[in-house]
């Protein structure tokens, strides 16, 4: 301990309280500090990579199990689909012809703006354009 006094007075105006650590006491100190740090760094890595390996688990969590078909159910007869040959019909023609005219926003007639149709073939399906 430590008394601090005034040139003045004799009397003490402060009081110091100093501690000595050796040199030992203080690497001893520092030690555990890194070592608690680094712990505590490794722990948190850790627990990271933890949760991120549940990760393929949370999405199975979600999904439902499909459930077992019946083994007795008998099979659907196919549907017999009758195919028309629309080739050669006018109305069909007209109409493709206005709504071409209708998305194009002219009112003249088809043959004051150069517009025809050639020919109207029927797609097959799935097919992209």
């Amino acid at each position: 301990m430590e008394f601090i006094t005034s040139s003045l007075s004799y009397l003490p105006m402060a009081l110091e309280a100093t501690e000595t650590t050796s040199m030992a006491d203080k690497l001893a100190d520092a030690g555990i500090n890194t070592l608690l740090g680094m712990g505590t760094a490794f722990a948190v890595l850790i627990l990271i990579s933890l949760i991120i390996s549940l990760f393929p688990m949370i999405g199975k969590i979600g999904k439902k199990q499909p459930a077992p078909a019946p083994a007795n159910k008998p099979a659907a007869a196919p549907e017999v689909v009758e195919e028309e040959d629309l080739s050669d019909d006018d109305e069909l023609v007209a109409v493709i012809a206005a709504a071409i005219a209708a998305y194009e926003g002219s009112n003249t007639s088809a043959s004051g703006d150069g517009f025809v149709v050639r020919s109207i073939r029927k797609r097959r399906v799935g097919a992209r354009a």
